[in-house]
């Protein structure tokens, strides 16, 4: 940045550029907000094709991630009075759910990415009454840490894609081709993130699909295009063209459907709004700034829940805040929100150049499998950092019931089905862990032989309503 420019320095943080202050000069404005488009293009785009690839139909284009991303991140800046530097872009919590629960709910769960937008409201107006140590008593890290590693789940569709799996395998090229190009495409995004320093270590993600990519090209050519490792009438042909977002007509749905879908999707809306907490506590401690106080946790949630309810609405994916975006105020010290406005420009004009879009919609299926390799791994990784970081203690038998039982119903394949009429309402194993680890952790006592807690404080509240009764018992006798 140039040297006139103010430091600020707030808590022993020193910003270059604080979140009301613009960059003097568009050129430089620009190549700010480009390393943010290049640090979330990567995920972005890869949580549309994961929904596809998962469901086998087109869900949502790529042009309608951008969008939504664009979108909720103007929604959030004008709800937050512009006062945190945050991007949305689409979340890998519900994407899996998302991919397996379309074939079945169709655009039912586009309704459930907008009961998600409610549930985030809620909690939002939650911590305005209660405070945030409602949010610590409902998702402690015990909870979160597990919800998180459930989503693993959903890795089979990262097998199959790879060529792991050769009874899944229907192209017409061998499936030892597919696995080669996603290890390739592993090990390249592997080694990026590894052993590269500066911009490059940003952006792994984006470096290994290229590279994917461009092996994939050569492979086209020298094996011969009759086997279609590329499907290259997505470009070649301008009738397929995709030249704006997809909106999903969420109207055309049947009614019975709309139950099961919001239980099995809304549930992860807890790893969602976990996130959310963490990326602007991480936010707090590269800026120096405390969002969480001042727009408040509170609206934040609230900003992010109008934002999902739009994704929704137009049947995109939900967003979420993300961290990668984060990463690179704490990186550069540009703590503007003016930037990460431009950035949202910069997305949701970007979903209306078809040629992009159709470069990514050619993307083959074992370039995303490697990539769907290291992206469902990271997130189960995740859960287990949250539990480690947290220093969840297992020598105190509560957490391992309560971590037990969660694993159990997630990763099992666990269900319950009702029939309503002529509906059918179905818990999946995502919801049943997320209310049996709730449930479980409020009722269960923290240390063995306490009794459950339930029962510990209505023996409390007794005892203290007839200490009360006796006390004023006293002050009348006293009076006579």
């Amino acid at each position: 940045m140039e040297k006139e420019q103010n430091t600020l320095i707030e808590n022993n943080i020193k910003l270059l550029l604080g979140p009301h202050d613009r960059p003097k000069r568009f050129l430089q404005w620009s190549i700010l907000a480009l390393q943010h488009v290049f640090a979330m293009f990567g995920s972005t785009l890869l949580v549309p094709l994961i929904i596809n690839q998962t469901a086998r139909v087109e869900v949502m284009n790529i042009a309608m991630a951008l969008f939504c991303s664009g979108v909720g991140t103007l929604i959030y800046i004008a709800i937050t009075a512009a006062k945190v530097p945050m991007y949305l872009g689409s979340s890998f919590a519900y994407m899996g759910a998302m991919g397996v629960y379309f074939p079945l709910y169709g655009n039912a769960v586009f309704i459930a990415v907008m009961m998600v937008g409610v549930i985030y409201i809620t909690f939002g107006v939650l911590v305005y009454f209660i405070g945030n140590k409602f949010l610590e008593r409902i998702l402690p890290a015990v909870i979160v840490g597990p919800l998180i590693i459930i989503i693993i789940i959903i890795a089979p569709s990262a097998i199959n894609n790879a060529g792991f799996n050769p009874t899944a395998w229907k192209q017409p090229y061998s499936h030892w081709n597919k696995i080669g190009i996603a290890i390739f495409t592993f090990l390249v995004t592997a080694i990026i993130a590894l052993k590269c320093k500066g911009f490059a270590k940003v952006v792994p993600v984006i470096i290994g699909v290229v590279a994917g990519y461009l092996l994939c090209v050569i492979l086209h050519f020298v094996i011969g295009t009759e086997y279609q490792i590329l499907d290259t009438s997505k470009i070649t042909d301008p009738s397929q063209w995709q030249w704006y977002p997809l909106f999903k007509k969420i109207w055309d749905l049947k009614a019975s459907n709309i139950g099961p879908a919001i239980l099995s999707i809304s549930p992860l809306a807890i790893i969602a709004i976990a996130e959310h907490i963490g990326d602007h506590i991480s936010m707090v401690q590269m800026t120096g700034k405390n969002f969480v106080k001042d727009p408040g946790m509170h609206r934040t949630l609230v900003a992010d829940g109008v934002s999902i309810i739009f994704d929704g609405l137009v049947g995109g994916p939900a967003n979420t805040t993300y961290g990668e975006n984060a990463s690179v105020v704490g990186m550069t010290r540009i703590a503007s929100v003016w930037v990460t406005g431009l950035v949202a420009l910069f997305a949701i004009g970007l979903s209306f150049i078809a040629p992009v879009n159709q470069l990514v919609q050619m993307l083959p299926a074992p370039v995303m499998g490697g990539i769907s390799m290291i992206m469902f791994g990271l997130i189960a990784t995740n859960g287990i950092r949250v539990l480690i970081n947290n220093k969840i203690d297992y020598t105190n038998m509560k957490n391992v019931f309560v971590t037990a039982i969660m694993l159990v119903l997630g990763l099992g394949g666990a269900f319950f089905n009702f029939n309503l009429g002529t509906g059918n309402l179905q818990f999946t194993g995502v919801a049943l862990a997320s209310f049996a680890g709730i449930f479980l952790n409020l009722l269960l006592p923290d240390h063995q032989n306490n009794g459950f807690q339930w029962w510990e404080k209505l023996k409390l509240f007794i005892k203290t309503q007839k200490e009360q009764k006796k006390s004023k018992k006293r002050e009348k006798n006293k009076k006579k």
